[in-house]
């Protein structure tokens, strides 16, 4: 029994004495640390103490800890634990000892600034000024004699990807009081999407699901590792390419007789390759620009001869006239001078009964790849189809796939839509690859989507008998029966998507590196920027997305080129950042303007509150400090008011990788 009872003391013996046994050290479990201060002020310290604790929780002495802050530009730590404020914002303090780590979040804040001796700025009432020079870092503005209020606009126009911080503290200010005024509204439900819980996409009015974009981003996953590797290729070689370099394709240069059979590969799993999908197809209709192809596997009771026939009518003159006028035409690898539009039960399969989302037909890159490598493109795919085409979804009247496709007039604005998408997609890379004799790349994603979505708006709009710069409001664009079909099929996706952005504009970007797939938000933003940067340009449209498709370059450097009359990238941020507070609200005029929308009037019918505008503020009053965080093309607006007689003081900080000049200052008088 004493044996017994030896043990359990001797364990006792080794906690007391510091955590120490027969074996050594007993090892640190946890660490857990505080501060004498959480909150300070920039150049201000306080000191961090971290606690070492076995796995029963028992203190342990005499360990090794070493500190390490999350953000140096706010706040650095000693080896001893001694934390100095650098800028506002927050940093996280981290002790580890032993492979153990625990964190205290400490605050540093701003001092307001002193505007002793600073000529204060005067405003007028709609002005907007970009601030430059020493009121970047201490603003200092005039109330007037009876008052004043004022939007702080800070925009992230860095091209680096990273996020920046502007932190601003406030004295002799206090909140807002007075909101722009948004234009009179109708009422949401005339076109159904008063609750947003109905619908992620505008054509939910008439029972459609979501488009699918994650399918999209999928395809062109497959294929542009394949690009990027030949162009690699090239480059290494010093090939020239040679333009235009054609293949047979489907028919060469002569349209397939209306009856015959075609046999085109469906498969969606593997670019190019090993394996495909191989469906014996009819050819039901040729028109100037289409070749119409039915797979034979479609199931009873879809489109007739004639069906078909309107089809690719209609493709003629609305999806191939727009898309070409704007865009340019394809590269017409088989010298058909047609698309092939191929109907398939295939696309129908790829959504499931139970999906939340719907694809709705695509254009897959892997079609203008060669069977055989050529001058134009450095990638041998087997599986091509080697002709430019679109896959398309078939009726499906008794659902045998899902419930999606079962009206075929739904189906004809589907086509319509998808079609005048997805043929900027295949201009785009088409061009890329056959007419631009330089090495490029495709698009990037952002810039390529919005053109696309923008194609959705150039089609509304000529159907409607609407123009651009027409500040058009809900009741103009729903006017008629023919404007609100239209609006349901093919814009007020893009508007919806738009006001999602507007919500969210501190975190969300119109320049995503990667595609999107879900988060519509960056088409949104992308789309809305592209259309402020055309209206903001003096020439036509079709001048600028000419030259975006013909570049010699992508993304950011592509849009800083053709648009460099208003500022390329930074210059539209800038302009469409305060747009998006001021258009229609302020009375401003010219740049800080959406030309084409009027987004306050119609975005509010997007929301369960029907006079709801989603851009939020912030306020500023005097003695508040607030940090923000923005991701690279992200805004904020600040707003604060300025007393009679008095001068507002705010001092401005910046922090991360690009700092004060990654973030441009817009301030604007408001009343």
């Amino acid at each position: 029994m004493l044996r017994r009872a030896a043990v359990p003391l001797l364990l006792l013996a080794a906690a007391c004495s510091g955590g120490k046994d027969a074996t050594g050290p007993v090892p640190v479990a946890s660490v857990s640390v505080s501060a004498a201060a959480t909150s300070i002020a920039i150049g201000a310290t306080t000191t961090v103490t971290a606690t070492t604790r076995d796995a029963n929780g028992n203190v342990l002495t005499g360990r090794t800890i070493s500190f390490t802050s999350g953000a140096t530009g706010v706040a650095t730590v000693s080896s001893s634990g001694t934390v100095t404020g650098v800028a506002a914002g927050a940093a996280v303090i981290t002790a580890t000892s032993e492979g153990k780590s625990g964190t205290v979040v400490i605050t540093v804040a701003a001092s307001a600034a002193s505007c002793d001796g600073v000529q204060p700025l005067t405003l007028t009432n709609g002005q907007v000024q970009q601030l430059t020079g020493g009121s970047r870092t201490t603003l200092c503005v005039s109330g007037g004699t009876s008052g004043a209020e004022y939007a702080l606009i800070p925009v992230n126009t860095s091209a680096s990807r990273l996020s920046e911080t502007v932190s601003l503290a406030a004295a002799n200010t206090s909140v807002a009081t007075g909101l722009p005024a948004a234009a009179s509204l109708m009422a949401a439900q005339v076109l159904g999407l008063a609750d947003p819980s109905l619908v992620a996409s505008a054509q939910a009015v008439e029972g459609h699901m979501p488009r699918d974009y994650a399918f999209e981003a999928t395809l062109r996953a497959q294929t542009s590792g394949l690009r990027a590797a030949a162009l690699l290729r090239a480059r290494a070689s010093g090939i020239t390419r040679t333009p235009r370099a054609a293949v047979v394709g489907l028919t060469g240069s002569t349209p397939p007789a209306i009856g015959s059979i075609v046999t085109l590969n469906a498969s969606v799993n593997s670019a190019c390759g090993p394996t495909s999908t191989p469906r014996p197809s009819r050819v039901v209709a040729v028109s100037n620009s289409a070749i119409i192809v039915e797979d034979t596997l479609r199931p009873a009771g879809g489109f007739t001869a004639t069906d078909y026939q309107n089809v690719a009518a209609t493709f003629d003159t609305l999806v191939f006239a727009l898309d070409t006028t704007s865009f340019g035409a394809p590269a017409d690898i088989d010298q058909n001078g047609r698309i092939v539009l191929f109907f398939t039960p295939a696309v129908n399969a790829l959504t499931a009964k139970s999906s939340t989302s719907v694809i709705e037909g695509f254009f897959y890159e892997r079609d203008l790849y060669p069977h055989t490598a050529n001058a134009s493109v450095g990638v041998d795919c087997p599986t091509s189809n080697e002709a430019e085409m679109f896959y398309l979804p078939v009726v499906d009247p008794n659902q045998v796939y899902n419930g999606f496709f079962t009206s075929k007039s739904t189906l004809v604005s589907d086509v319509i839509g998808t079609t005048i998408h997805e043929f900027q997609h295949l201009i785009n890379a088409s061009r890329r690859f056959y007419v631009t004799t330089a090495l490029v790349n495709d698009e990037e994603d952002w810039l390529n989507e919005a053109m696309s979505h923008l194609a959705q708006e150039i089609l509304y709009l000529h159907v409607a008998g609407l123009t651009p710069k027409s500040d058009l409001t809900f009741a103009t664009s729903t006017a008629t029966g023919t404007r609100l079909a239209a609006m349901q099929s093919y814009e007020s996706d893009n508007l919806f998507d738009f006001s999602s952005y507007l919500s969210t504009v501190e975190t969300s970007t119109a320049y995503a590196p990667t595609d999107p797939q879900v988060e519509l938000t960056t088409r949104g933003a992308a789309c809305a920027l592209l259309r402020y940067a055309l209206d903001q340009s003096p020439n036509a449209p079709e001048t600028y997305l000419r030259a975006l498709v013909n570049a010699t370059t992508e993304g950011i450097p592509n849009f800083n080129t053709v648009f460099s009359s208003v500022g390329g990238l930074a210059g539209a941020l800038r302009g469409a950042a305060v747009a998006n507070f001021t258009d229609d609200a302020v009375g401003v005029t010219g740049t800080y303007t959406y030309p084409t929308w009027n987004y306050r009037d119609w975005l509010p019918h997007f929301t369960a509150n029907s006079s709801k505008y989603p851009l939020t503020s912030r306020a500023l009053p005097g003695g508040s400090n607030v940090t923000i965080a923005l991701v690279p093309g992200g805004s904020s607006v600040v707003r604060f008011r300025v007393a009679g007689g008095a001068t507002g003081a705010i001092a401005v900080t910046f922090s991360g990788a690009g700092g004060a000049d990654a973030v441009d200052l817009m301030l604007v008088r408001t009343q």
